[in-house]
């Protein structure tokens, strides 16, 4: 199973990975500039997702983006 989020120039795929298909990476092309960034393993889909937001700041937005969380007025 394979999940693609695509912002901008950016697109990115995560990829079940291990023997039990249990671990999870992402792969990430810059199509403005082709270039290819591979992450390492994680547990957990969530983990991979996180990272990959915390590598692309600006191109990949959250599930909680338009959310301004408990402390908003």
């Amino acid at each position: 199973m394979q999940q693609v989020q695509q912002s901008g120039a950016v697109k990115v795929q995560f990829v079940p990975v291990g023997r039990s298909r249990r671990e999870w990476m992402w792969r990430a092309r810059d199509e403005s500039s082709n270039t290819i960034t591979i992450s390492g393993r994680f547990d957990s889909l969530s983990d991979a997702m996180r990272d990959a937001r915390e590598q692309f700041e600006d191109g990949i937005p959250g599930p909680d983006s338009g959310d301004d969380g408990p402390f908003a007025a």
